[in-house]
């Protein structure tokens, strides 16, 4: 669990998602060295007979920053998704975000940011359609989800993209009373439901998860949010 404060306001983009020229991709999902979101919110989990629920806080943050020809490899430490099946004294994950393209950003280990790292490796392999995280303009009614899976009739394992506003109000380093565009991208699978919110100008702002079987629950939303470098 993981506090802050900071009395710094963030100037954010405001990008519009119908009208959006590449050369700005990096504003769209602002990963940029010591960027970093924190969450608050509810988590339930369960342990045998026993179910906890306890409200705490996660952080996101970016913490080192590749780049090889036309690809972007984002170190990353701590997730929202951590929470899933929550245990005492859990420490933050560390993974990657991969940006590939004008605005394909893949979510990976922490292992593909090695690669990228190690000059003599041509990453081949390194990306596959089934860890696209966003597809950059979002847009409201696409499938986010690898081929196997796109074409099944009942839509599971697929995030679905809904367009909807939103006003971030009482988030620690933004200051703006203007609404904003917000992407629900939300996805089914048997056992479980899953949905992140998306502001293009600021990343991931909620977070829910709900397992239908052994007890396991999540809703955080953004509190902090700090641009970086």
């Amino acid at each position: 669990m993981i506090s802050s404060c900071s009395n710094n306001q963030t100037t954010v983009v405001f990008v519009q998602p119908s009208a959006y020229p590449d050369a700005i991709a990096a504003e769209y999902f602002p990963l940029s060295k010591g960027a970093y979101w924190i969450y608050a919110g509810n988590v339930k989990w369960q342990i045998g007979s026993d179910v906890f629920e306890e409200t705490m806080q996660w952080k996101m943050e970016v913490v080192d920053i590749i780049e090889r020809n036309d690809v972007i490899g984002f170190k990353m430490l701590g997730a929202p998704w951590d929470l899933e099946f929550y245990q005492d004294g859990r420490k933050r994950s560390e993974f990657s975000f991969i940006k590939a393209g004008t605005g394909r950003i893949y979510q990976g280990t922490v292992d593909n940011f090695i690669r990228m790292k190690n000059e003599s490796d041509p990453l081949v392999d390194m990306l596959h359609d089934g860890n696209l995280f966003i597809d950059i303009p979002l847009t409201d009614g696409e499938k986010i989800c690898d081929t196997f899976s796109i074409t099944r009739p009942d839509g599971f394992y697929c995030g679905r993209v809904s367009e909807t506003q939103t006003q971030l109000t009482n988030v620690i380093g933004v200051e703006t009373a203007i609404p904003m565009t917000e992407f629900i991208i939300s996805q089914s699978t048997g056992p479980d439901y899953s949905e992140f919110r998306f502001t293009p100008g600021i990343g991931i702002t909620q977070f829910k998860y709900i397992h239908h079987g052994t007890i396991s629950e999540v809703d955080v939303k953004l509190i902090e949010y700090h641009s970086g470098e």
